[in-house]
């Protein structure tokens, strides 16, 4: 039951990433065939690699974002969608508007906080775990409508979708008969050692919402796909006889199923198909470094910049 959710992630997201692949490089494309375009950014077509903050808020190149939402695990515990456990997670990013890469690609850098948890979807195997994480990606970002240098030319919601790579850090812990937590990687539950750090793979979509020159407002949602099945330290399909373990920390953390194995090997503890993955949604607010700036009327009202 539980890799046919994986399954279905999987393929849902690998088809968005062909997409995303697609349209950037029909943009970088279309960039590169074409000149210049003159005006585009503040300051005409001028162009200087003086790179100061006066450059940076007179062409409006730089952004930075702070985010907070629901994070949620993909992998062998979770099952259908009603196994899945919703966390807190908060981040921080930076997004660079580059004069050569146009109207609508932007390069992105973030880094996250989160907590994943799960519960067995199955009673009888009856295994879990909570796990502290933090994630760094580098990304690219397409905006579906381009950038204007002037607000009254600016949509007020602007889609995008965005994809990337990084690295993750992980360290499950598993809850023991007393109700206290212990971790689980120097146990080898699996008798495999694995590091905790994986690759990340990423892509999402979300959109923003212009409220003024510098500040904004965004949401989005993204799947991670990893290069580890031990985000919750489940991987293969066989627990380990109870006889084969030197403690019995390991031993119990290993099959804490209604029936465990004191001397045989037995199926049932994962899959060993599929890695694990993640889900972050998001909500945040985000601040561009420009001049322009809200200035009021003679009666006190609010006049946007031309």
């Amino acid at each position: 039951m539980f890799t046919s959710t994986t399954t279905m992630f999987q393929s849902l997201f690998i088809r968005s990433i062909f997409l995303i692949l697609s349209i950037l490089a029909i943009d970088v494309a279309a960039q590169a065939q074409k000149k210049l375009y003159k005006g585009q950014y503040h300051g005409g077509g001028r162009r200087t690699s003086n790179i100061s903050l006066r450059n940076i808020t007179k062409n409006e190149l730089l952004t930075l974002c702070v985010t907070g939402g629901l994070a949620t695990y993909n992998g062998d515990l979770s099952g259908t969608f009603s196994g899945h456990s919703f966390t807190p997670q908060m981040g921080l990013g930076a997004i660079l508007r580059t004069q050569y890469l146009g109207k609508r690609l932007n390069l992105r850098a973030d880094i996250r906080g989160f907590r994943l948890h799960s519960n067995d979807i199955y009673k009888d195997r009856n295994l879990d775990f909570r796990s502290t994480n933090w994630e760094f990606l580098a990304l690219g970002q397409v905006d579906l409508f381009p950038y204007e240098k002037l607000m009254r030319r600016r949509t007020k919601i602007n889609p995008y979708v965005y994809a990337g790579i990084g690295l993750m850090t992980f360290d499950p812990w598993g809850q023991m008969s007393n109700g206290k937590w212990h971790q689980l990687r120097p146990l080898e539950t699996e008798h495999v050692k694995y590091g905790n750090v994986t690759f990340v793979y990423t892509v999402g979509l979300g959109f923003k919402y212009s409220h003024s020159y510098r500040w904004n407002f965004m949401f989005e949602a993204g799947y991670r796909f990893t290069t580890t099945d031990y985000i919750d330290d489940v991987n293969g399909p066989y627990y380990p006889a109870g006889n084969s373990f030197d403690n019995s920390i390991s031993r119990m953390m290993s099959n804490k199923s209604t029936q465990p194995n004191p001397t045989t090997v037995k199926t049932g503890r994962g899959s060993g198909k599929y890695n694990d993955g993640y889900v972050i949604v998001s909500v945040g607010m985000t601040y561009t470094f420009t001049k322009h700036h809200t200035r009021r009327t003679s009666r006190g009202g609010n006049l946007l910049r031309k």
